[in-house]
């Protein structure tokens, strides 16, 4: 139950504005060729990346992008690796054309 929820508040905070910028700007220095359209159409993907995972490669999707999980009375508290966020939503953008 625990699992289903993080995902859920994943994909949820996939989705956000904030998480979009913030992680846009992370990936300016190492792909400058992605701006925040095409960080938004990648990370709106997760979903459609998480089905076709198998649960390995879906436990390691989550070490990539939790930091930590906090429970308490008022719920959950996910702390996400903006490094992480980064990473993913380069490997889901289109690849880099370079000049031959």
């Amino acid at each position: 139950m625990l699992e289903e929820a993080v995902i859920g508040e994943i994909r949820r905070l996939l989705r956000t504005p904030e998480i979009i910028a913030r992680t846009a700007r992370a990936l300016k220095k190492e792909r400058p060729d992605l701006d925040e359209g095409t960080v938004t159409a990648a990370l709106t993907q997760f979903d459609d990346l998480w089905k076709a995972l198998i649960p390995a490669e879906q436990a390691r999707v989550v070490q990539l992008l939790v930091a930590r999980v906090t429970v308490g009375e008022d719920g959950l508290d996910i702390d996400l690796r903006h490094d992480g966020l980064g990473a993913l939503a380069s490997l889901m953008a289109p690849a880099r054309e370079d000049a031959a």
